[in-house]
């Protein structure tokens, strides 16, 4: 049977309703309403989320990668015209954009900084396989959101699960590398799920073909890298950070950074990335005059310039007869990678972010070590938020309860990293100061039990 056959089963079967909605589209509904979606509001896209400027937050950026995946489904369902999806490609435009919603939701606070200092807390257990972004986000939609007393998760359908997973594999034993050639988007080179969510993860890939994503998973995955490579840039031109009007007295520093960064990925042509950036740096020195946002003129260019980016970037993607189904074109491949260097280049990689992000990562490192101690010493005690007493108790039904029954220091961990991974920014500097001692807010009206 193909695919798609499956793609609306559900691991945890429900009574079948007869309603307006579709299988899919309640997918879309119940992570639009779970309080780990809305939670992304207070967690950063790359700056933080108490900024005067209005920047992206994880809940805009992933509003905005779900629309791109939408739109993505549905230029190429007008291509196909009356030949329709190939059969087995459960190509779905509900699926996707519910996958763009899905696809940050496990990120911690302070992002990917944060995701350095607990990869670092969780590989010395013994017993866990580290932190993974994308496997803590199939891991929340899994696990820990709750609608339903007599099961863990969201009970979202197959093809949905499938689509949010960017990286379909558990952790291999040896290296991530992948054989895949760079624009290949049917692989990537990272893992998607943990050991503690393998039956989630077996049942989700059971009709799919070894590590290779589903064609919903690419155009999730591509629909994210035009959001980064478009709406991160406005923001940062508007915050006077990227000099737009002005780059080519940085040309050849900004392809030095890149190709520092990508050349080692398998088949990467710098001499197409360096055609693209020439382009880019072209077309927005052309446009944009001088660094203010502000100005009508600019705001203007700027739009007319974001949406030629993503419209070209729509028209990218094109069917395939076979699995994955769907491929993107690579000249627009390499012009989103110049697009994404800027930001790296003025952004991520400048003094002002990097010393910032040190301050980060003592937070999140303090709150993880405190919780950890506070919960070796008495997982019951009132010391402990309600949340993560929770957290604690339901992890001896995960699948890798045999690992978490003999162990408490792994049980501890993924029960901390977990409750970590359900705050915002705010809440995860708040507890830290508490716990430290160096809070001056009071005990009533607090914002946790």
């Amino acid at each position: 049977m193909s695919e798609g056959t499956f793609g609306t089963a559900r691991r945890h079967n429900a009574r079948e309703k007869k309603a307006y909605r579709d299988e899919y589209q309640r997918d879309r509904d119940r992570v639009l309403y779970s309080s780990a979606f809305r939670r992304l509001a207070g967690v950063a896209q790359v700056a933080a989320v108490n900024e005067q400027l209005v920047l992206h937050n994880r809940l805009t950026h992933s509003l905005k990668v779900a629309q791109m995946g939408r739109r993505l489904v549905q230029h190429l369902r007008y291509q196909s015209g009356d030949a329709g999806f190939p059969e087995g490609s459960d190509l779905n435009e509900d699926v996707v954009e519910t996958a763009g919603l899905v696809h940050d939701i496990g990120h911690p606070p302070f992002g990917h900084i944060a995701e350095e200092v607990l990869g670092q807390r969780l590989t010395q257990v013994s017993g866990l396989e580290g932190f993974e972004g994308n496997a803590q986000s199939f891991r929340v939609v899994t696990k820990l959101a709750r609608r339903k007393m007599e099961h863990a998760g969201l009970n979202l359908t197959r093809a949905t699960l499938n689509a949010i997973l960017k990286y379909p594999r558990l952790k291999p034993c040896g290296s991530c590398e992948t054989t895949a050639l760079w624009t290949d988007r049917g692989y990537g080179d990272k893992w998607g799920a943990y050991q503690a969510e393998r039956d989630d993860f077996a049942w989700v890939r059971e009709n799919s073909r070894g590590e290779l994503r589903s064609a919903n998973a690419v155009l999730m995955y591509w629909a994210d890298d035009i959001s980064y490579a478009t709406h991160d840039i406005e923001d940062y031109f508007r915050a006077g950070l990227i000099p737009l009007h002005g780059l080519t007295v940085d040309k050849e520093h900004i392809v030095k950074h890149g190709l520092r960064r990508l050349k080692e990925h398998k088949g990467f042509d710098e001499t197409r990335f360096r055609n693209e950036l020439d382009t880019v740096i072209d077309e927005f020195g052309e446009h944009l005059h001088s660094q203010f946002w502000e100005t009508r003129r600019n705001r203007v260019q700027m739009n007319k310039i974001t949406s030629g980016h993503l419209t070209r970037f729509v028209k990218a993607v094109r069917l395939l007869d076979g699995p994955p189904y769907v491929e993107v074109d690579q000249d627009s491949q390499y012009r989103v990678a110049a697009l994404k260097e800027l930001t790296w280049f003025y952004v991520i990689d400048r003094p002002p972010l990097a010393i910032h992000q040190e301050g980060q990562k003592r937070i999140i490192g303090s709150l993880f070590d405190r919780l950890i101690a506070c919960l070796e010493k008495s997982p019951k005690s009132p010391k402990i938020p309600i949340q993560l007493r929770v957290i604690y108790r339901d992890i001896a039904h995960d699948e890798a309860k045999g690992t978490f029954e003999k162990n408490k220091e792994a049980r501890c961990a993924r029960a901390v990293t977990d409750y970590i991974c359900l705050l915002t920014e705010a809440q995860a500097v708040d507890l830290g100061k508490r716990l430290g001692g160096r809070s001056q807010s009071s005990m009533f009206g607090t914002w946790f039990n």
